[in-house]
């Protein structure tokens, strides 16, 4: 398992992009698969590569947030695995915690380069600056005001 997932998982995303683009490149002008012809403009290219980026974007923004358990699902899968006894809250209570969802979350946000120490104090690189104003965008597109709704 590489030391930088996202990093890696971009550069083999890149590298298909690459060969994609490469292969469409060569193909004959001719229809070639199911009737559908090769892109043969640079706005048909740039068309697909904006539809890539696209997949991949979501691709890694999902990744990311499923490389670690997320507290609904750490609870739906406490309490299926309980059965028909049910769950008490103080297990739950037990089950969510700083070590089982904050810090895995920290030391992953650390191993990518994306927030830092400073004296004793975390702060955002540029490259997780980058990614929080992405949410926040994304999080103003969807009127999404209140903290964690």
């Amino acid at each position: 398992m590489p030391k930088r997932q996202i990093k890696a998982i971009l550069q083999i995303f890149l590298a298909v992009l690459f060969v994609g683009i490469s292969v469409l490149w060569n193909l004959p002008v001719k229809p070639v698969f199911w009737g559908i012809t090769p892109p043969v403009s640079l706005p048909e290219y740039i068309q697909i590569f904006l539809f890539f980026f696209s997949l991949v974007s979501a691709y890694m923004i999902t990744y990311s947030a499923l490389e670690a358990d997320s507290p609904s699902l750490v609870i739906v899968k406490t309490i299926v695995d309980a059965g028909q006894e049910g769950l008490d809250m103080e297990i739950i209570k037990e089950l969510i915690n700083n070590d089982v969802l904050i810090k895995p979350r920290v030391y992953e946000l650390d191993r990518d380069k994306m927030i830092y120490m400073d004296k004793d104090k975390y702060r955002l690189t540029s490259k997780g600056l980058v990614m929080a104003r992405i949410f926040v965008i994304y999080r103003k597109l969807l009127n999404i005001t209140r903290k964690g709704g």
